[in-house]
């Protein structure tokens, strides 16, 4: 598995508010879809409310 280091933001009310995740993945797809999940369950923010801008290879 490698690590990936996701960033982005989400909207939590009505601001935006920036993040970085680092997470173990086995491709750049499982990694976003494992930041939608880790986001959503810990913030209770819909995938629709998150923006990705960045994922890269650590």
């Amino acid at each position: 598995m490698d690590k990936f280091r996701i960033t982005g933001e989400m909207k939590i009310g009505e601001e935006y508010r920036k993040f970085t995740k680092e997470v173990d993945a086995h491709t750049e797809n499982h990694a976003r879809e494992t930041v939608f999940a880790l986001i959503g369950s810990q913030n209770g923010v819909k995938r629709s409310n998150v923006k990705i801008s960045e994922v890269s290879k650590v």
